[in-house]
């Protein structure tokens, strides 16, 4: 995993500052470096050196192997501190996008140490969750069903003059589909 940092003309990149954002980077995406091929760390001065508010901002850009481009930033008072936010931004990130292209989690933090053995235990966990998710289905439909004959078996009062008319608005609002 490569690192790389760049900044606009108004903080000065010095050893330093180089030294302290590869540790940080190292430090905080230390299980993902496999998956890695380089890391961005894009720092700005939003006002230009004026005091005030959150104005540095970080903007980190990772490159997972074979994949598009991953980024997240973040503004605060200090540089150190953007730092930080926007490396804690990605690490969330890059556990949600390799844990959505169906890798385990133990296998993302790279603990597993034999991942051929994961692989039917995530197959018997994915089986056994069709089946409940069935159960729930079957029960709800069977649930759905008993409440439309409750509805249909009670009697209807008729008024002795017949029918209640619905008003003209009541009729529009049940014709329209609803939302």
């Amino acid at each position: 995993m490569k690192v790389q940092v760049n900044s606009d003309k108004t903080i000065d990149v010095d050893a330093s500052l180089t030294g302290f954002v590869e540790g940080e980077v190292s430090r905080v995406l230390d299980r993902f470096a496999k998956r890695l091929t380089r890391v961005e760390v894009h720092l700005a001065d939003v006002d230009n050196k004026k005091t005030g508010k959150a104005d540095k901002r970080c903007l980190v850009e990772v490159r997972p192997a074979g994949d598009k481009p991953v980024s997240a930033n973040a503004v605060a008072m200090t540089t150190e501190s953007a730092v930080g936010a926007a490396l804690g931004k990605m690490q969330r990130l890059l556990t949600t996008f390799f844990g959505r292209r169906g890798r385990a989690a133990e296998e993302v933090s790279g603990d597993v140490p034999h991942a051929e053995e994961a692989a039917p235990v995530l197959a018997a966990k994915k089986a056994a969750a069709r089946k409940t998710v069935a159960k729930t289905g079957k029960k709800v439909a069977a649930k759905k069903a008993a409440a439309k004959k409750a509805a249909a078996k009670k009697p209807t009062k008729l008024s002795p003059r017949g029918p209640k008319k619905k008003l003209i608005f009541q009729a529009r609002r049940r014709s329209q589909p609803s939302r």
